[in-house]
């Protein structure tokens, strides 16, 4: 799959140059829960914050910005879970389903979003305008201020995977994080897909990964089907923070 994520031509193609945090207003529309008053800065993000990790290598290792920085581009890696790692705080925000959020119910793009008419049409078509949607935001010791979330920037072989990354919250699709038990060519056992909302093949569109331990390198990469099932190191787990 030779897709470049060009979040300035998603923005052009979506007719939205200036729509940063488009998904906040339309998730508050759909009853979405976004915290506006942050409490000072704790020594843990607790229940207000996220812990992701995969079927394998287990829960013990969790999604973490390398280094804690609040900067695009900044690499997502997997590492061990601590109670005392900011840099190990993440957020769901922006929580809705692809339509209404994103997409009419007819498969059209809504007015201002992020999304493309082709884009809402292939969901639309794979059967994925009813699947939950989010934005995981970097939320170090629950102080925000959740501008950047998980995203992708490829500059790296198609052949390992585009390097998950923080990105500006909202501007493109490929921080929107579309999140499914079951595709049509198959179903997780427990945990779930995270599919890339940039992907530009929902039937085989690019899933979280990882290589199967920690520290290490967490992706985008092609779905990866045995069977019908998907491979451990591509189902995604959460549990309430802190770890």
């Amino acid at each position: 799959m030779r897709i470049r994520f060009n979040r300035a031509g998603y923005a052009v193609a979506a007719g939205v140059a200036v729509t940063a945090m488009l998904g906040m207003g339309a998730a508050s529309a759909a009853g979405a829960s976004v915290t506006a008053n942050k409490p000072e800065a704790t020594t843990a993000c607790n229940a207000a914050c996220s812990d992701a990790f995969f079927q394998v290598p287990g829960p013990t290792d969790i999604l973490a910005a390398h280094s804690g920085l609040n900067i695009s581009n900044n690499v997502v890696r997997l590492v061990q879970g601590s109670n005392a790692a900011p840099k190990e705080d993440f957020t769901r925000i922006d929580v809705g389903t692809v339509f209404p959020l994103y997409c009419t119910v007819t498969g059209q793009a809504q007015t201002g979003s992020i999304f493309t008419d082709n884009q809402c049409h292939l969901l639309f078509t794979t059967g994925l305008l009813g699947a939950t949607t989010f934005q995981y935001a970097f939320n170090p010791n629950n102080g925000g201020p959740e501008d950047m979330c998980l995203g992708a920037w490829g500059n790296n072989a198609p052949a390992s995977g585009w390097k998950i990354r923080l990105e500006a919250c909202g501007e493109a699709p490929d921080t929107v994080i579309i999140s499914t038990p079951k595709l049509p060519g198959g179903n997780t056992s427990t945990g779930v897909w995270w599919i890339n909302g940039a992907s530009d093949n929902y039937s085989n569109p690019l899933v979280a990964t990882n290589p199967g331990n920690a520290p290490s390198q967490v992706t985008w990469t092609t779905i990866d089907l045995n069977g019908k099932h998907a491979a451990d190191t591509q189902e995604v787990h959460t549990a309430p923070g802190p770890f």
